[in-house]
């Protein structure tokens, strides 16, 4: 009978060890290299965020109102106020190149531009011309705002 409990007990201690043992996960070199790689890549070619301005029904109006971005960062405008407001590039109203024309952009509506070429660009409210901002595109792609 002693010998009986003796390999019950050896049984349970295999089943112990077996119920929570782990065995490392052998991955070689090669496989763990190109894993690696493919993260690395996903988070260089990820797209740069989008920098957002508010407007506002007080001044400075576009909160930032002056944005430096860079190329082909996408700069969204969110109006969460309860009247229409637009984003009109002053080019559009001189007569010269018009870069972008949003429109009247209604309560809790957004206007976004994905990519300016590098410059300068003044804007303003077509429905309210006090309400102006200035957008600079520069070659970096480092945003900062002011």
């Amino acid at each position: 009978m002693l010998l009986v409990a003796r390999m019950v007990m050896n049984d349970k201690r295999t089943m112990r060890k077996r119920a929570y043992g782990y065995r490392p996960l052998k991955i070689g070199r090669f496989p763990l290299l190109m894993v690696t790689l493919l993260w690395m890549s996903s988070i260089a070619t990820a797209a740069p965020s989008t920098l957002k301005i508010t407007i506002g029904t007080f001044s400075p109006y576009y909160s930032p109102k002056l944005v430096h971005i860079g190329t082909g960062t996408p700069i969204s405008w969110e109006n969460p106020t309860s009247g229409l407001h637009s984003i009109t590039h002053d080019g559009c109203k001189t007569g010269e190149r018009c870069a972008f024309d949003s429109g009247a952009i209604g309560p809790k509506g957004t206007f976004t531009l994905h990519h300016l070429p590098p410059g300068s660009y003044s804007y303003h409210c077509s429905l309210h011309p006090i309400m102006r901002g200035v957008l600079v595109v520069l070659d970096s792609a480092i945003p900062s705002e002011t």
